[in-house]
């Protein structure tokens, strides 16, 4: 099904229009960028439309500050209009349309044109027709990489391309080390580094440029750690406070959930991080196959991947903590 669709790509050129999904991280953000870079480089038509912005370092992604990004949360209106416009939508990092936030859904629920699906995660919506769909696959980014090897086009792909799909690749394998890495995903990161990509640099602007809110926010966090079920759960709370009190910005928490895995003996790891809005976000890691995906669906209308998901609750932050360490303690006996 995707031949077909890279074989309309070369038949003529398209109004084509990307998004990703609602706080979009580094893979969100690489795939999209970096296939657009690679699609205008095929001479389409080409805009991106973020549903909000990413964290500041991400934000550092070449092609980030172009004319042909929206930020549909700054730029509503223009936002619409590019839905209205667009032949051909390409849906990049996420399952289901809700994934895009509440302003933008009904866009993607409604688009008249061809939608094609280009995701990861698990249980694609079936409104997607079209799905180049894989949870074999450790990122979007490298899903990304794969069609442009089955476009034959890796002539076209310059230092900007290599750079936003490599920097996808790194942040959602944890730089290489999530069980998702397979010897194709190296292959694939090797050939992007030929391309011109320079791996020391990303990782540099990702995790080497941290703001100090970053460092007391992880300080917050990893001082409320507590283990539960024997050691083998690890659960660590962020509270409005907390966030206050470090100068919280968003980004600020990425990767923090990581560190529960850390603790020798945790299978899983929960961050519990309140928002102003009433929710509590909630991020789950795992090792092995410990599925916190179904977990997460099963509890707290979540999901994501066996090892990596997400969810979120109405209850207050203490009952919430109380209410999945019983869940843990169960799940994990």
């Amino acid at each position: 099904m995707i031949h077909d669709v890279l074989q309309a790509l070369r038949q003529r050129t398209h109004q084509i229009l990307i998004t990703t999904h609602w706080n979009p991280d580094g893979d969100a953000v690489g795939s999209a960028l970096g296939w657009a870079h690679y699609l205008r480089a095929s001479g389409h038509q080409v805009r991106v439309v973020l549903p909000n912005a990413p964290s500041k370092p991400i934000q550092s992604s070449p092609g980030y500050t172009a004319a042909y990004v929206t930020v549909a949360e700054e730029r509503p209106d223009e936002a619409a209009e590019l839905f209205r416009r667009a032949e051909l939508h390409f849906a990049l990092d996420y399952n289901t349309p809700s994934r895009v936030g509440s302003a933008l859904e009904p866009f993607v629920r409604e688009f008249a044109g061809r939608q094609v699906l280009v995701d990861h995660h698990q249980q694609p919506d079936p409104l997607f027709t079209e799905a180049f769909s894989s949870t074999a696959k450790g990122s979007t980014s490298e899903m990304i990489a794969d069609l442009i090897t089955a476009d034959d086009g890796w002539g076209k792909v310059d230092v900007a391309c290599a750079e936003n799909l490599l920097m996808g690749m790194i942040t959602d394998s944890g730089a290489f080390r999530f069980p998702s890495t397979t010897a194709h995903t190296m292959a694939t990161a090797a050939r992007l580094i030929e391309a011109g990509a320079h791996a020391h640099a990303i990782h540099a602007r990702l995790y080497d440029a941290n703001p100090l809110s970053r460092l007391h926010t992880f300080g917050h966090g990893l001082r409320s750690a507590v283990l539960v079920a024997g050691g083998r759960g690890a659960v660590l709370v962020l509270s409005l406070a907390d966030l206050e009190s470090a100068g919280y910005v968003a980004g600020d928490s990425e990767g923090l959930v990581n560190w529960g895995l850390s603790v020798d003996g945790v299978e899983v790891s929960v961050l519990l991080r309140e928002d102003a809005a009433g929710l509590v976000k909630m991020s789950f890691r795992s090792t092995g196959d410990r599925d916190v995906n179904e977990f997460a669906r099963s509890y707290y209308s979540g999901g994501g991947h066996r090892n990596a998901a997400g969810g979120a609750s109405s209850l207050g932050l203490a009952d919430l903590k109380a209410e999945l360490i019983q869940y843990l303690e169960q799940w994990l006996a």
